[in-house]
């Protein structure tokens, strides 16, 4: 059922208005414009502003919602960032510690490399005079095979007549 109401404000002047009595029944809330009809200009902007104070209040809240829990796990993060930095210099350290015995070892080592150096000289000197000696053992044994080779021909020329002899021997 539709009503049409006549609307009557300070300043005297009349408006019509259709309204929905089943509307204005059911909801408890004025509209605006009967809102602003009955107020000063005062109070309306002291409601926008609690509106808006009310919303920017509503916002914050969202807002809360958002940020602290974002704060929350960048502190987490940046004391396992902390963490993190501090176990790496720590390793780090440790491994200078490791470097330093390592040079430590190193040092050592060029000296016993020194010394085997120096044993390589002595052992290529043997080794040079063992060559030497080598070669003149197979001039040598060069000498001797010829030696037995002489011999071998000559046994072999004295077996004949040995044999002839064989046959006047009675045993």
């Amino acid at each position: 059922m539709t009503t049409n109401k006549t609307i009557q404000d300070e300043s005297g002047s009349v408006e019509n208005s259709e309204e929905n009595s089943s509307t204005s029944k059911s909801s408890d809330k004025p509209t605006w414009e009967e809102k602003r009809n009955g107020k000063s200009m005062e109070a309306c902007m002291g409601e926008s502003l609690d509106k808006l104070s009310t919303a920017f209040m509503e916002s914050a809240r969202r807002w809360e919602m958002i940020v602290y829990p974002s704060l929350f796990a960048f502190i987490i993060l940046a004391a396992y960032g902390f963490f993190l930095i501090y176990s790496l210099t720590k390793d780090v350290h440790l491994v200078v510690q490791d470097m330093h015995k390592i040079t430590v070892s190193m040092e050592k080592m060029v000296v016993n490399m020194d010394v085997v150096s120096k044993n390589m000289v002595v052992m290529t000197q043997t080794v040079d005079t063992q060559s030497a000696s080598m070669r003149e053992m197979v001039y040598h044994v060069r000498g001797m095979n010829m030696s037995m080779n002489q011999m071998r021909y000559d046994m072999s020329n004295v077996s004949r007549p040995m044999s002839f002899m064989n046959d006047f021997l009675p045993w």
